[in-house]
């Protein structure tokens, strides 16, 4: 009866802390998502979302339809060393979304990006400069957790897969890069609690070469 009643708990713990997990990458088409902001391209090869950068257009999102508000997400991406991506949590990309409270100038700012039809909020970066695992405050510009550089370098893999679990819940936000926890506070600035993921295609200005970011695995349990 002891380990039955144990068990019963364990059940009632693991419960409590969230559902169940969901692809949200079918990994044969991008039904169900939206590109929002530029004019960077998105394509499904082999089972992989491939974002290929645009010259002269802003950053770029595939975003899925749905919203989420606590969640644990996982996924595994493989970006160019000469490009810079993120991945947007708990964004906007309308005016509605603007939570109140928001300074005039950061208002300003993230009116000047949805009115363009992109994302405004959190995200947590994807660099091989030492940045990743960093939380960054999209169109408002400043981090909103600092990047560890000294300890992503010896973590985040160029040239190779790299393996991001993210964890929201209430304020907090966690971020593990193949196992090690880079990111772990209060995230207190851009009071959003709910909105799109929007996985980044960087702008790269008035460069031609080409550079792509690819991602894999996706999936996401949203947390009671």
């Amino acid at each position: 009866m002891k380990n039955a009643s144990f068990i019963l708990s364990l059940f009632l713990v693991v419960s409590s802390f969230g559902g169940e997990w969901t692809d949200l990458f079918n990994g044969k088409n991008l039904d169900g998502w939206t590109k929002k902001g530029g004019a960077a391209t998105y394509a499904v090869e082999n089972g992989v979302i491939v974002g290929t950068t645009k010259p002269n257009t802003p950053n770029t999102f595939i975003c899925p339809d749905k919203q989420f508000g606590d969640f644990e997400l996982t996924f595994e991406v493989k970006c160019d060393p000469a490009l810079n991506s993120g991945v947007q949590i708990r964004s906007t990309g309308s005016a509605e979304g603007i939570p109140a409270g928001t300074s005039e100038k950061g208002r300003k700012k993230a009116m000047d990006r949805v009115k363009g039809g992109s994302l405004y909020g959190p995200q947590v970066e994807i660099a091989a400069n030492g940045n990743a695992g960093g939380v960054w405050f999209e169109a408002v510009g400043g981090w909103l957790l600092e990047p560890k550089p000294e300890l992503t370098k010896t973590v985040y893999k160029n040239n190779d897969w790299n393996s991001y679990r993210i964890l929201v819940n209430g304020t907090q936000i966690q971020v593990w890069i193949n196992g090690v926890k880079i990111s772990d506070g209060q995230e207190t600035m851009t009071k959003m609690t709910r909105g799109f993921l929007g996985f980044q295609v960087h702008g790269i200005g008035k460069r031609t070469d080409t550079y792509q970011v690819r991602w894999k695995n996706i999936k996401i349990r949203e947390l009671n």
